[in-house]
């Protein structure tokens, strides 16, 4: 049998084999030495066999050597440093271990910056978060402003003007009466708004108006009449958590100030954290090197698609493409495209569609991060963060007596983690939240039985019929709108 490399590939030539060989080399150089009618002893107790033996394991180590230098170059075999340098060619590298990241609201007074480093913390896992960068609370690309009325007066405009990226300027216009109160002016606005400017919600809190942009993160710049002032501004930045790994973390639950800031009144995140991730083993970079021919596909969606889902992070991608003249169903506008995507840092995200896109083709959403090119001009790209869609779930269950194991005591709290847990994993951007499925994690706990199982948007109404979920938004599930009673 022929070993070493053969058409067939390296055959490993093993102890036994090697033995065998040398044992037999033995007999054929030694024969003349011994004895006629004896044979050469290379049993392990003869020294023969003991030289052999003192030889053997050195000459074994050398061939899985030469078996390990043969593998190094093969991707499917390969490990550590060795596919590493493989992979290489396909102008990829290993992912390090990464933290988990999260959008994270601040509100305070106008113009307070929250500097880059800015820590705060989860009110559940306490874990800790900083600021990646400069967070100012001004106007210009925020999420939300609170005004008040600067000067009360008779038959006089008040006017709110807001502009959307890349789109025209709205204004909110109010004339008061002949007998104007601060009250009037203020409930004025919000009814103005409420009936003619869906990009915008508002509400009137003591002597404020209170505006927040209907989806937060489409950012807006706002700019007031004079006689109305911005007393408060809230405002979206990343936030990085200080651990590696896949932290995982629900909405609503980084909201501890650690580093306190003068004029920052408090700190949120919208959405459930992209979790980070443990350093990427072998296997899953393999499979991320056998994905990277599509980015060497003439076809400059799946090139980019590719691409995107190369960044450290990215849960997520969807790209909606309109080559017609018109804007499409989907709200795409003609020759331009939407890439919908669910994590990782918005920096590298838009510098990675700047440098896949097709020139002179736009990128549509409502975040928006300027790339300077190579000549330093400056471009806008545009990309869209999926809007959650909050799941309410109302869920009765009894203990089951017969059951084979019983009900644990922190089954509710299972049920709840499982429920997240499969929604993770499952529901993704636009995809429906099909409520028969979601009998599959309640059952994972054992020792009870469901009496009754209700969904919805809301706490009420709820019902047993599957929600819909549009192809830009994503069902958000978190434990505090997950009621389980136990009866």
């Amino acid at each position: 049998m022929a070993y070493g490399v053969t058409d067939e590939g390296f055959i490993l030539k093993r102890a036994p084999e090697i033995k065998a060989e040398l044992d037999n080399r033995a007999v054929q150089l030694f024969q003349d030495l011994v004895k006629e009618g004896d044979v050469v002893d290379t049993s392990e107790s003869a020294l023969l066999g003991r030289l052999i033996g003192l030889v053997l394991p050195s000459l074994t180590e050398l061939w899985e050597v030469s078996q390990g230098d043969w593998s190094a170059l093969d991707p499917n075999s390969a490990v550590g440093i060795s596919l590493d340098n493989i992979v290489q060619y396909g102008g990829i590298s290993r992912f390090s271990a990464s933290p988990s990241t999260a959008q994270q609201l601040y509100k305070g007074d106008l113009n307070t910056p929250v500097p880059t480093g800015n820590t705060v913390k989860a009110s559940d896992t306490n874990k800790e978060f900083s600021l990646a960068a400069n967070v100012i609370l001004s106007p210009t690309l925020c999420a939300g402003v609170t005004l008040v009325v600067g000067a009360v007066q008779n038959t006089t405009l008040y006017r709110i003007s807001y502009n959307v990226v890349n789109g025209s300027t709205q204004n909110v216009d109010f004339t008061s009466d002949g007998s104007a109160t601060e009250a009037e002016i203020l409930n004025g606005l919000r009814s103005v708004i409420a009936s003619s400017h869906p990009l915008l919600t508002a509400s009137v809190v003591g002597t404020t108006l209170v505006i927040e942009n209907t989806d937060i993160f489409q950012t807006i710049t706002y700019s007031v009449s004079s006689n109305i002032n911005i007393s408060k501004v809230s405002k979206v930045g990343t936030v990085i958590c200080t651990e590696n790994g896949a932290n995982e973390q629900e909405a609503n639950t980084i909201t501890t100030i650690i580093t306190p800031v003068l004029g920052l009144d408090s700190a949120t995140n919208p959405l459930a954290a992209s979790p980070g991730r443990l350093a990427e083993t072998d296997e899953e970079l393999r499979i991320r090197f056998r994905n990277t021919k599509l980015e060497r596909s003439s076809n400059i969606l799946d090139s980019l698609y590719s691409a995107l889902l190369n960044i450290d992070g990215i849960q997520e991608v969807k790209i909606y493409e309109n080559d017609t003249s018109v804007t499409d169903s989907n709200g795409v506008l003609g020759h331009s495209f939407l890439p919908v995507i669910l994590g990782g840092s918005s920096q590298l995200i838009a510098e990675t569609i700047w440098k896949n896109k097709p020139i002179g083709i736009l990128s549509q959403g409502d975040t928006t991060v300027p790339i300077i090119d190579a000549q330093g001009f400056s471009h806008n790209i545009s990309f869209k963060r999926p809007d959650p869609i909050t799941i309410y779930i109302a869920l009765n269950i009894s203990e089951d007596s017969e059951a084979t194991a019983p009900f644990p005591g922190d089954g509710v709290d299972q049920i709840k983690n499982n429920i997240i847990s499969y929604a993770a994993s499952n529901i993704g951007v636009g995809k429906d939240v099909i409520y028969s499925r979601l009998f599959t994690p309640i059952n994972q706990v054992p020792g009870h039985q469901v009496n009754s199982l209700f969904i919805g948007t809301s706490p009420s109404p709820m019902s047993t019929s599957n929600i819909p979920i549009a192809f830009d938004k994503i069902a958000s599930f978190t434990s505090a709108n997950i009621i389980i009673t136990v009866s």
